[in-house]
């Protein structure tokens, strides 16, 4: 296990000052993934209790999780017009879609960071290539030249490894998020036809 660690840790000084940055990326990228799921994944703001969800809208106090929450919000006072329901509604979804977009654009730019920040150092790899040769082809240059192509291909691998998984876990959570806002949409329509029947056929 400490070999392993040793060979990473030696490929991780070979890639040079710039693997530092992409360690941070990695780590911003990755925590702001897993806070995304773990936000999405959390109640019950989905469709699994459909068969109860006009049972609840008639006793909104017997719903559970985010959606009994989200229901008795959009349901109280004594006086409910469509016009109510439609602007609880929308603030329903400014406080949890809006939420969840913020982060995927956080997630996304942090993907699109991460091979960048290997293309710069490719690009300072690249330099060290050039100031190798331009030594000429003693031993202190051809070393300088095998570090900086070593620089060059280990931290545009290290860009695009930290980026595809976190793209990956991007698409989950905007999945999850397009179903959260679908949900919203299937409640806000069946609590119209079911509270205001009148009120929709005209």
């Amino acid at each position: 296990m400490s070999g392993i660690f040793n060979d990473g840790w030696n490929l991780f000084l070979q890639g040079g000052s710039i693997m530092y940055m992409l360690g941070g990326v990695a780590c911003i990228l990755y925590a702001s993934c897993f806070a995304a799921l773990a936000y999405v994944n959390r109640g019950n703001l989905n469709d699994k209790d459909a068969d109860q969800w006009e049972q609840w809208i008639e006793h909104p106090d017997q719903a559970k999780g985010r959606l009994g929450e989200a229901l008795v919000y959009v349901l109280h006072g004594p006086k409910l017009t469509i016009k109510t329901v439609g602007r609880r509604f929308d603030e329903i979804r400014l406080s949890i879609v809006s939420n969840i977009d913020r982060r995927i654009l956080v997630i996304n730019t942090l993907v699109a960071a991460a091979p960048l920040a290997g293309l710069l150092g490719t690009v300072m790899g690249m330099l060290a290539m050039f100031t190798g040769l331009a030594q000429g082809t003693g031993p202190a240059g051809m070393e300088k030249v095998a570090d900086g192509m070593q620089q060059a291909l280990i931290t545009t691998q290290t860009g695009l490894t930290i980026a595809l998984p976190g793209l990956f876990l991007g698409l989950i959570v905007k999945s999850k998020r397009d179903r959260i806002a679908a949900t919203l949409a299937r409640l806000e329509c069946l609590i119209l036809t079911t509270r205001f029947k009148r009120e929709t056929k005209i």
